[in-house]
């Protein structure tokens, strides 16, 4: 299996082969065409098309048009996260994926699109962006209380906001700090967890993550912001996976 894997990875290993994955994503093309948008020589792009027809890859109709087989779509679909994880090679040197739940490190290609914020000023004022920009909810997972925007929630009470929050069970509050106190229909909900190993703080449109260190420590140095629907639904399924875990406050 291993010597199989390497040979399919050989496949996938160059760029004009991956160059005409995504272009027959796209677009039912013949040789030719291949020829013209790769700039490559008929014997070339024929080459490199052969191999991947080889890999299972894609398949050549009777017309001479190549298309996606089944096999190659799906390999296409993991490619984002590869970039992902390359584009950010350096930042998980010394951060942890581990601890995340599978499903969401398969998934981890949907945080593709995002912009990265760096220096503990930066990060920490997207929590103030989230809830100066906020329309209908507020959701916050954190490993600390974000005094800055308490005063906001307040604010946020009387635009008709609402709120979810996930804290740490042992958390200790900041002196004089106590949560509002909580009725049925109340705006705001909060609930414990046993540990928190990451920030995520997002309303409808924007979300915005930070991973622990390997230490296993929240690191608000480097934080991932984005309104990439893809992006969004990847933290707020992480968001809802830890909620439907934890204990009501």
């Amino acid at each position: 299996m291993q010597e199989e894997l390497a040979e399919f990875f050989l496949e996938l290993a160059h760029e004009d082969r991956l160059r005409a994955l995504f272009l027959i994503e796209k677009e039912r093309l013949k040789l030719t065409h291949f020829s013209e948008k790769l700039n490559l020589s008929i014997q070339e792009a024929s080459r490199h098309l052969s191999r991947l027809r080889d890999a299972k890859l894609i398949a050549r109709d009777s017309d001479g048009f190549y298309c996606l087989t089944p096999l190659g779509l799906v390999t296409l679909r993991l490619v984002p996260s590869y970039s992902f994880i390359l584009k950010n090679r350096d930042y998980f040197q010394d951060h942890d994926l581990s601890w995340l739940p599978p499903e969401f490190i398969e998934r981890i290609g949907e945080l593709e699109e995002y912009e990265l914020g760096e220096g503990v000023m930066q990060v920490l004022d997207l929590p103030l962006v989230v809830m100066r920009q906020t329309k209908e909810y507020v959701w916050i997972l954190a490993d600390q209380v974000m005094t800055s925007i308490v005063p906001m929630i307040g604010e946020g009470f009387a635009r008709g906001i609402r709120f979810r929050v996930m804290l740490p069970e042992k958390l200790s509050l900041p002196s004089g700090f106590q949560f509002p106190k909580l009725l049925p229909n109340s705006s705001i909900e909060i609930r414990r967890l046993e540990e928190v190993r990451a920030c995520v703080i997002m309303n409808e449109a924007l979300a915005g993550l930070c991973l622990p260190n390997f230490a296993g420590k929240v690191d608000f140095n480097v934080g991932f912001r984005s309104r990439n629907p893809k992006f969004h639904k990847w933290c707020g399924d992480l968001f809802l996976h830890y909620w439907e875990r934890g204990r009501e406050s």
